[in-house]
């Protein structure tokens, strides 16, 4: 009998914004990963390009632009989709805004694009590995 939820899936919850960039380090599940952060020069590069996308592309003065973006290019398909599991007013404000609503198992909270970033970069930037990587 493997772990709940089948084989290679971690028993643990994961909080979306802190998931940690290491946690296939010493996963058996998964040879090749954990086999690559092994080594000390793969696992510091790997580390540096985490560190360079929560620096570069996690920073909402750039990804703000970009996702605004897409969001328009979609934003009329998103209002004639009759299948669309949110409304067109969620979909509106969830680049910026939190969404509050009633899930199919009680009330729930989807954080925004914007919140997701600020929070996932500063926990990225913020995390012992990154934080001492020679720069």
């Amino acid at each position: 009998r493997g772990r709940p939820g089948g084989p290679g899936v971690s028993a643990e919850p994961v909080e979306g914004v802190k998931l940690d960039p290491l946690r296939l380090a010493n996963d058996a599940s998964k040879p090749l990963a954990s086999k690559l952060m092994a080594v000390p020069a793969l696992r510091e590069r790997y580390l540096g390009y985490v560190r360079d996308i929560a620096e570069n592309w996690l920073d909402w003065n750039k990804l703000g632009p970009i996702a605004e973006r897409y969001q328009r290019l979609i934003a009329e398909d998103i209002k004639k989709d009759t299948r669309k599991l949110d409304s067109t007013e969620n979909f509106e404000k969830s680049l910026t805004e939190d969404i509050s609503g009633g899930g199919g198992f009680g009330p729930s909270v989807k954080i925004s694009l914007k919140n997701f970033a600020d929070q996932r970069r500063e926990y990225l930037l913020n995390h012992p590995a990154i934080k001492t990587l020679p720069r």
